[in-house]
């Protein structure tokens, strides 16, 4: 009995050591019973079924702190009737263009008259450089059947709808970012880095109209030789300068289009080409993203006058004001003198052209926070460029002025017609042009019915020159953009050999701002450098209202 009490007590004592034993705890003592009281398969699930649902709760809770944001709903392009009342909205403002009568004939009569084409030249912007208005003009305004002058190669994001290049082996150089140097018309040189560099070039016309005139901008290193010239047809042509570094334009070639341009040596230069017929229809687009008002001061004075002068136009449109409204404060006196410099150069050189000023539309700079706001020099630059248009006679139309008028940047934005800054999207851009081109229509029918006397004998009269006088010798006396219309050979055949041109100034002479004063195209031209006065250029803005990853997501694509 005493044993079997005794036996009873160890027992009870042992048993606290054998729950102890089977614990979770005791997993790192080392035992035989140990595998035995591991638990199952269904006890490890149990077991991680708290944390599983607290894990889950807890990311539900991050969740609810990171709600995400509603989305804005995407730009939808307005209905086509929608965008037809819009354009109405829009209001081009005479202020007394007193060749508006010439151009309202052109107008009025360009669909039927195939012997008075209309010409235009559209300088620019970034507003300029897509084609964008340009396309539309050819479309609304005239039946377009040629290209009056392109540069020798595009910059990125900048086109001619009608043009399409292919080239190897040259460098692209920029009057707006590159140095100081003579620039041709528009500030654009191809240079080729090798010899053998080629550019193939075609146009986007029918089968049947690939015959024109060609002008080529070149300049070469040496007299041996600078380009040759292959047409589709098989015609080769050899360009050859007849001074060294000396820009000089070829007299005009019959060719077959596409063509294939190869350089003879390197570092020759090509400025752009002048692609014409006879009783042609044109919209020129000179538009370089970046550019200011005073961007023609890079261009060599006599060359870019001698280009601009042979193509003949009825209008000259000019959109500049964007990228001089960057800077934080202009002196609006000097835009407005280098501005009408410029304007009083392009009468002198286009004695028949009306001239028309776009007011750029807001110019809204991205702020660190993402957010845009309007720069602080927009509307000094707008109401100068008003201004400027009503001392200078001219035609206006106001790219903001529409904006407000058919609902507002906001509501611009909304229906796919602008983006964020100052650029508007293609479809914007074809209804500004749109825009344009009815007001211009409208008061083309307004001016048919009363031309005014000053216009009916201005063109009565003769016209004068506008390239290199008479008075020089024969071999470098160029041709005025009437006589190489009315006396060029038939484009199916090519034309008799003449001399070429005569080069333009020394280019190691500066380009200075030109004066009006001594813009007379009349007086004689001289390869020996001449001194002119000096004006000031406006200060240079931190950066251009159009770089070009602005222009990365505009696709550059058909309306």
């Amino acid at each position: 009995m005493r044993k079997f009490l005794l036996f009873c007590l160890l027992c009870v004592c042992a048993s606290p050591s054998i729950a102890l034993a089977s614990s979770p705890s005791s997993k790192n003592t080392p035992s035989s019973s140990q595998a035995a009281t591991k638990p199952t398969p269904n006890a490890k699930a149990t077991q991680s079924k708290p944390q599983a649902k607290a894990s889950t709760t807890q990311s539900k809770s991050t969740k609810s702190h990171k709600k995400p944001k509603a989305k804005k709903p995407a730009p939808k392009l307005p209905a086509q009737s929608v965008l037809d009342s819009m354009a109405k909205k829009g209001e081009l403002i005479d202020f007394g263009e007193d060749n508006f009568s010439h151009l309202a004939s052109k107008l009025t009569q360009a669909h039927k008259a195939k012997d008075q084409g209309l010409r235009i030249a559209v300088l620019g912007d970034s507003h300029i450089a897509g084609d964008y208005i340009p396309r539309v003009l050819r479309e609304r305004l005239m039946e377009v059947d040629s290209i009056g002058f392109v540069y020798p190669i595009f910059p990125p994001f900048h086109q001619n709808l009608l043009t399409h290049y292919q080239h190897k082996g040259f460098e692209l150089i920029n009057s707006r970012k590159d140095g100081a140097r003579s620039y041709p018309l528009g500030g654009i040189i191809a240079r080729a880095k090798q010899e053998g560099a080629s550019i193939k070039l075609s146009l986007n016309f029918p089968k049947d109209n690939q015959d024109f005139s060609v002008r080529f901008v070149f300049k070469a290193p040496s007299t041996l030789g600078a380009f040759v010239v292959k047409d589709s047809s098989g015609k080769s042509k050899r360009l050859g300068a007849k001074s060294a570094d000396q820009w000089e334009i070829s007299p005009p070639i019959a060719l077959h289009f596409p063509i294939h341009i190869e350089s003879l040596l390197p570092n020759a230069l090509l400025g752009g080409y002048i692609i014409t017929q006879k009783g042609d229809s044109y919209v020129v687009n000179l538009g370089i993203n970046g550019a200011r008002s005073d961007l023609y001061q890079k261009w060599e004075q006599g060359l870019w006058q001698e280009e601009l002068g042979g193509l003949d136009c009825d209008l000259i449109i000019i959109s500049y004001g964007s990228n001089d409204a960057i800077s934080p404060t202009i002196n609006t006196k000097l835009y407005k003198q280098n501005f009408a410099t410029f304007i009083r150069t392009l009468r002198k050189l286009q004695p028949k052209a009306s001239i028309l000023l776009l007011g750029a539309p807001q110019v809204r700079l991205k702020q660190k926070s993402g957010s845009y706001v309007q720069s602080k020099s927009y509307e000094s630059v707008r109401n100068a460029t008003k201004d400027l248009a009503k001392d200078e006679k001219s035609l206006y139309f106001d790219m903001q002025e529409l904006i407000d008028e058919s609902g507002g940047k906001q509501k611009w934005i909304a229906q796919a017609l602008s983006k964020q800054d100052v650029h508007l999207t293609p479809y914007g851009y074809k209804l500004v042009a749109e825009s344009l081109a009815l007001h211009l229509k409208e008061l083309a029918q307004k001016h048919a019915k009363k031309p005014s006397k000053k216009a009916k004998s201005q063109e009565s009269k003769p016209l004068e020159s506008t390239n290199a006088p008479e008075e020089a010798t024969q071999t470098q006396a160029p041709k005025n953009a009437q006589e190489s219309q009315n006396t060029k050979e038939p484009t199916a055949t090519p034309p008799q050999e003449s001399q070429q041109l005569p080069p333009s100034q020394d280019p190691a002479q500066k380009s200075n701002a030109l004066d009006s004063s001594a813009l007379d195209p009349s007086s004689p031209s001289s390869t020996a450098p001449h001194t002119e006065p000096a004006t000031h250029s406006l200060p240079l803005p931190a950066e251009s209202s159009a770089p070009q990853e602005i222009w990365q997501d505009l696709e550059l694509k058909d309306f």
